[in-house]
């Protein structure tokens, strides 16, 4: 069986409230899940949908599957880092408290009776010598450099030539 992975890392909302939404949407099918999570009211909400839809790309781009083939196999909050904060209290104290974070991650497998077969990429990576590009590069004519006024200087100049003629016809 097939499984397309996509996690989540360091997401600034607790593990608590992420579970929330990740409870209503575990054991769905992908196109069911991205119809609920739109009408869901929380924070996580399209949190969860964009990595749901990130681990759809996932699976199109490895196996070439439709949205319509892939079950949520499983998708898991795990608790992240807490961020250890203090509020100003009365008399000089302070007192602490903490900002918590989680981690998601989902698993999409395919229904069942639906055949699959990974792509095959064509990729071929031309490799190139450095010493070729360096000696290609000597053995370029160079350029004559030409003279590149701004608009704001070519501006200026003019600007100082009228006050000059101004100035001239005035004595």
């Amino acid at each position: 069986m097939i499984e397309v992975k996509a996690k989540l890392s360091n997401l600034r909302i607790s593990a608590k409230k992420a579970r929330l939404v990740v409870g209503a949407i575990r054991g769905l099918s992908v196109s069911e899940a991205l119809f609920r999570l739109p009408v869901i009211f929380k924070k996580t909400a399209p949190v969860v949908e964009k990595l749901l839809k990130s681990a759809v790309a996932n699976a199109v781009d490895q196996y070439d599957l439709k949205v319509e083939d892939l079950v949520i196999k499983s998708i898991i909050v795990n608790k992240g880092i807490d961020l250890k904060r203090w509020i100003p209290a009365a008399f000089g104290r302070a007192h602490p408290f903490r900002k918590h974070s989680c981690h998601i991650e989902v698993v999409l497998t395919v229904k069942d009776g639906v055949k699959v077969e990974k792509k095959i990429k064509d990729t071929k990576v031309e490799t190139v010598k450095l010493a070729d590009l360096d000696k290609e590069k000597k053995a370029e004519p160079k350029k004559e450099k030409t003279e590149k006024k701004s608009v704001k200087k070519i501006e200026k100049e003019e600007a100082k030539e009228e006050s000059k003629e101004k100035d001239t016809n005035k004595k």
